[in-house]
């Protein structure tokens, strides 16, 4: 098994801030009307590249596929479905693209979720990569999941009692890997966030007897990159999130609106 771990220091996000906001895009998306197949922003302007295509607006089983530029025609490659829509309980979408490559042709399906919109205390995201092509391609497969308690999250970046399991957690598993993953946050003296993450990595099948060689040889370069990388999310997130978090829910919404509407 391998160990990795590196701790960033991170802008922090207020609670109110992002609670605003995830309330102000739930409405946006509820306040859109559908006219048949089409959609329409709460004030009226059509959304052009989006098809309601199956069942009923922001239902159970609705489904929805981007449309081309060229012809107006939706994607078949492309799908969003809702999985369950209710703002005091949860709310959930699907996305499923499929990949017509002629060499590994694959299907990627991904579901995000959110407890709930009214009171947000947890999110989570799945992804499973289902590729077809033979015995080959199951070494291409793999699944991956990411759960947010938010209410221990912040719970961990205010001063007091810490929770007692990591707010941040997830999973990869493919044929060759397993990787876990736990991110824990705590409040600096100068109030950022200290963000500590660390993996485990555990070989399987074949190269679970070639990991502890492989980390032998590699394990400083590869620590050295997950550093680097860690640092450059940070960095980015450091850059973009005070300006965000100058901005108000509706003006937020406004300009997703806006944006949804394409150049």
């Amino acid at each position: 098994m391998a160990r990795f771990q590196h701790t960033v220091t991170l802008v922090p996000v207020p609670r109110r801030w992002w609670e605003t906001c995830v309330a102000t895009l739930h409405d946006l998306a509820q306040d859109t009307a559908a006219e048949g197949a089409r959609l329409r922003l709460p004030d009226g302007r059509p959304l052009p590249g989006l098809r309601l295509v199956r069942g009923r607006h922001l239902r159970p089983g609705a489904q929805y596929r981007p449309v081309h530029d060229e012809d107006g025609e939706p994607d078949a490659d492309r799908c969003l479905t809702v999985l369950s829509w209710d703002r005091r309980r949860e709310t959930a979408l699907e996305v499923v693209t499929l990949d017509d490559d002629p060499v590994h042709p694959a299907r990627l399906v991904c579901a995000l979720g959110l407890t709930s919109a009214e009171r947000p205390r947890e999110a989570w995201l799945s992804a499973s990569l289902h590729p077809s092509g033979g015995e080959r391609a199951k070494h291409l497969a793999g699944t991956g999941r990411l759960r947010l308690d938010l209410d221990g999250w912040w719970q961990a970046t205010s001063p007091g009692r810490h929770p007692s399991r990591a707010p941040l957690s997830g999973t990869l598993t493919h044929a060759l890997a397993h990787v876990s993953v736990t991110v824990v946050p705590r409040l600096a003296p100068d109030g950022r966030w200290r963000v500590t993450v660390r993996a485990r990595v555990r070989g399987r099948s074949v190269v679970r007897p070639l990991l502890p060689l492989a980390t032998a040889v590699l394990g400083r370069r590869a620590r050295r990159a997950w550093a680097e990388a860690l640092e450059r999310a940070a960095a980015a997130w450091n850059a973009q999130v005070p300006e965000l978090v100058r901005k108000d829910g509706e003006r937020l919404g406004a300009e997703l609106a806006d944006a949804l509407l394409g150049p």
